[in-house]
């Protein structure tokens, strides 16, 4: 087995999880590899962006979820807004509207603006 392929695998492990809080942890590391871009040049998870987003987009086709004491309430939605901050496409925005135009969070909703303003 390649030792290479080992950390993205654990990466889609969590990014599949049926457990919310995993996935939005994957989300999340995807982010934070994202953000090593600006030092290091490149982001490891870089290869599984479209499926990074796919996921995302997911999450945000769905109700947010409600807090439990794994998760706060929206944070579902909160962490695909953070990743598709790096991954977003011009046909995201319509998805960013909607969420910006129907969520009761502030948090989410600020995001879902600044990301729609990112990629329109």
């Amino acid at each position: 087995m390649d030792a290479e392929a080992i950390p993205l695998q654990a990466f889609q492990a969590l990014l599949h999880s049926s457990n919310i809080a995993m996935v939005c942890r994957a989300l999340n590391m995807y982010q934070v590899a994202a953000s090593y871009t600006q030092v290091s040049g490149g982001n490891p998870l870089g290869e599984l962006a479209d499926e990074t987003r796919q996921v995302a987009l997911q999450i945000l086709a769905g109700p947010p979820v409600e807090a439990s004491e794994d998760i706060r309430a929206g944070f579902d939605h909160l962490s695909a807004l953070n990743v598709l901050a790096s991954v977003a496409q011009p046909e995201d925005a319509e998805v960013l509207t909607r969420i910006s135009a129907e969520t009761t969070n502030e948090e989410v909703r600020a995001l879902a603006q600044l990301v729609a303003r990112s990629v329109g």
